[in-house]
């Protein structure tokens, strides 16, 4: 697990909210403080879909909402002059993605069941963790090396200033 901070608080919220940036990863779950505060579950309601369209992987292909799809709902609830009071998105990197990335590692996903980072504004600044679930208990840190690294190369690769912290 690593914590970065981000250091062009502007220029990442427009990456996060106004582009495919981080549309690798599907939102687990949302909390925005604003005047009031917003709590956004990521994961998608069964009663909504019929049961076809809840089996059909075209439709649903995931357990959480695509980040594709709920950064308007959070773009809209933070667009304005003013800095949300605090915010933390959970965010899990889509398991094909996830695969890939252990695959290219030669390491193999089975044990793993997300990737996550969790996005965290306190007191005007942005904070990155990294974590890791695993399906069962394992004293194998490779995943999560694995995924650190990955997290350093998309935020170098995204234009993303940052500084890990110590």
């Amino acid at each position: 697990m690593i914590s970065c901070t981000v250091l062009n608080l502007p220029s990442f919220m427009s990456k996060l909210l106004s582009t495919d940036c981080f549309d690798s990863f599907v939102l687990e779950e949302a909390l925005i403080r604003m005047a009031a505060t917003f709590h956004i579950d990521g994961r998608l309601n069964k009663d909504f879909y019929t049961p076809d369209e809840w089996s059909d992987p075209a439709i649903r292909p995931y357990d959480f909402m695509p980040w594709s799809d709920a950064r308007r709902f959070c773009r809209d609830i933070i667009k304005g002059k003013r800095v949300p009071v605090s915010m933390q998105l959970v965010l899990e990197l889509k398991p094909e993605f996830m695969k890939k990335t252990l695959e290219a590692q030669g390491a193999p996903g089975d044990a793993v069941s997300a990737f996550c980072l969790n996005v965290r504004l306190e007191n005007g600044r942005m904070h990155l963790i990294t974590g890791v679930s695993m399906k069962t208990f394992t004293v194998d840190r490779t995943p999560e090396q694995i995924w650190d690294k990955t997290i350093r190369r998309f935020l170098t690769a995204k234009d993303i200033a940052f500084e890990e912290d110590t």
